[in-house]
Order: structure tokens, then C-alpha cells, then sequence
């Protein structure tokens, strides 16, 4: 069966802020689902420190076509282990990590969806270039990918069309910044785009795309596709999805 629900982000960790304040727990969440039915329940199944295990719900956040967006914030409660569940027209399915949970700790404290690559954002960009008597309107698409550190030689991109795959243009991505944490070290990084200016292909209402992730120690390729359906991006100028 196809993956129905996928982690975005997930942070929890135990600090010390100062000004005498020692001990404050919090935990946060985010999750994609697909959105297969209008009323669905999305929730962060984790481990207390006392082994015990217990849900919190998401919150719903926005749509974005054939997914949702769903997250939460959580203080006083703090975790080293967690699943997603995701409950939609009397189905329950799972983001689990692909069977082996997900494990975070007090080192490293945030983890991305699959450990591996999730789109932050993505805009879609219009702009004009001076011709021979005439002006053209161009587009592109600007965003950003959530990259989970697993080794330092990468390579991180979008593969996008503008005309329902009749051609597609790969577009490497660069490193922005690692997401902060208030503790340990962050293993979750922030990678942006811009994919090169064309004319505005009319077409087609929407770009769609994929992002990939390349680890160049080992040669392993992911990639992120929206639940198998590509991301579909509207051409109109500042449209967004996250």
C-alpha cells in the first residue's frame, strides 16, 4: 500500500532557558497527509521517559490540493522515540519510519521525514525580460528542502516540469542553514533553490516537480514525490505550497 501520511518535521528536547528556569520539556511536530477524505484525524504517537506511550494530536494547519499540512506544539512532554498516526474514513495508517520508529535523543534532538529529505516550501516566481520591441513574462520556482544530515558529501535538488513531463529540468540545491535547536546538534539542515528563468510556458496551469537527495559517500538516491502524485505548484505568481 501506498504511503499515506509522511513526518515533515519533528524537534524534542529538554533545556535550560536561564533567569533560574531549568527542566522545560517541549516537543514539535509536523506532518503531511494525503487527502483522500475531507475529515481525518492526525496525531504524534511518542514515548514518555517512564516507557509508557501516549498521542497527541495535530492540528490542521492548511491544504495544499492532494495533501495536508498538519503540526503541532507540545510543552511539558518530551520523547526519544514517536510514529505518526494518521486516522482518515475509518482507516489508520502509519508514518513509522519504515518499521523501525523514529529515534531521537538529548544529542541529537530533530529528525525529517524518512530520515531522509522533505519539502519545506516552494513559490512560484514570475518576472519579465525585454525583447526586440516586446516583453516576455517568465517563471520559476523558489523553495526549500529539509535535509537530514546523513553525510556531508550530498546532493540535494528539484526535478521540475512546466508541461506535464513532456520535459523536465533538474535543478541542484544549495545549503542555506542548519535548523537551530535550543540543544545538543541539529541534524536536520535547510537546503534552497531556484530553478533557472524560462519563458512562461501556458500550457499547463501548474508546475509539478520532486525533490531527491543524493548521499555521494554511498551512492544511495531518495527521492520525495508527494505520496507518488509529484508536487503540483499553481504558475501563479507568489502561489505556495509547504
Amino acid at each position: 500500500m501506498a504511503q499515506l501520511v509522511r513526518l515533515k518535521y519533528d524537534e524534542s528536547e529538554t533545556f535550560s532557558p536561564g533567569g533560574g528556569v531549568t527542566g522545560v520539556e517541549i516537543t514539535k511536530a509536523s506532518a503531511k497527509v494525503a487527502n483522500i477524505a475531507f475529515h481525518k484525524d492526525v496525531a504524534l504517537h511518542f514515548q514518555q521517559p517512564d516507557g509508557s506511550w501516549v498521542e497527541r494530536n495535530l492540528d490542521w494547519q492548511k491544504n495544499f490540493g492532494d495533501y495536508d499540512l498538519f503540526s503541532g506544539n507540545f510543552n511539558n512532554n518530551v520523547t526519544t522515540q514517536f510514529v505518526i498516526h494518521y486516522t482518515v474514513d475509518g482507516r489508520i495508517f502509519w508514518d513509522n519510519n519504515n518499521f523501525a520508529n523514529y529515534h531521537i535523543n538529548s544529542g541529537q534532538p530533530n529528525v525529517v521525514a524518512d530520515r531522509t529529505i522533505v519539502l519545506n516550501k516552494a513559490v512560484a516566481r514570475r518576472g519579465s525580460e525585454a525583447g526586440v520591441g516586446f516583453v516576455f513574462t517568465t517563471s520559476w520556482v523558489e523553495g526549500e528542502i529539509y535535509v537530514q544530515n546523513l553525510s556531508f558529501n550530498k546532493c540535494v535538488g528539484i526535478r521540475l516540469t512546466a508541461n506535464n513531463w513532456i520535459a523536465s529540468e533538474d535543478t541542484d540545491a544549495s545549503f542555506s542553514e542548519t535548523v537551530s535547536v535550543a540543544t545538543g546538534t541539529s541534524e536536520v539542515e535547510i537546503w534552497s533553490f531556484r530553478t533557472p528563468e524560462f519563458n512562461l510556458d501556458e500550457s499547463s496551469l501548474n508546475f509539478r516537480f520532486a525533490i531527491y537527495y543524493k548521499d555521494l559517500d554511498t551512492g544511495e538516491l531518495f527521492w520525495n514525490n508527494n505520496f507518488g502524485h509529484d508536487y503540483v505548484l499553481s504558475k501563479v505568481a507568489s502561489a505556495t505550497i509547504e
